[in-house]
């Protein structure tokens, strides 16, 4: 091989190895992009389910809270209606002994 073959032969390698370089480059510069959107994508999903699940845990609440409120609503009306009833039975005990202390 002569000089020139030779320095054409190491040209070419050059040019080889640089293109090798510059496609590996592209590649891992794909692959890194690739992973931030996956990324992104994967903390999207994340926040959605911790939004839903927070949601979810927001109505449930709420529903126990409105079953709790009824449950009081209904005991506080029971107790209501007995003390209407309760005072209807005395009155007519008051309203006696207001008249027969008038009486006297």
């Amino acid at each position: 091989m002569s000089k020139t073959d030779i320095l054409k032969a190491i040209k070419n390698a050059e040019n080889e190895a640089k293109k090798t370089l510059e496609d590996a480059e592209a590649e891992a510069s794909s692959i890194l992009s690739d992973a931030r959107v996956k990324a992104t994508e994967i903390l999207q999903k994340s926040q959605e389910n911790i939004n839903s699940n927070s949601r979810s845990m927001i109505e449930e609440a709420k529903v126990n809270a409105q079953k709790d409120a009824e449950v009081v609503t209904k005991e506080g009306d029971k107790s209501i209606q007995e003390i209407v009833e309760k005072g209807k039975k005395q009155r007519k005990k008051a309203i006696d002994s207001v008249i027969d202390s008038f009486m006297q």
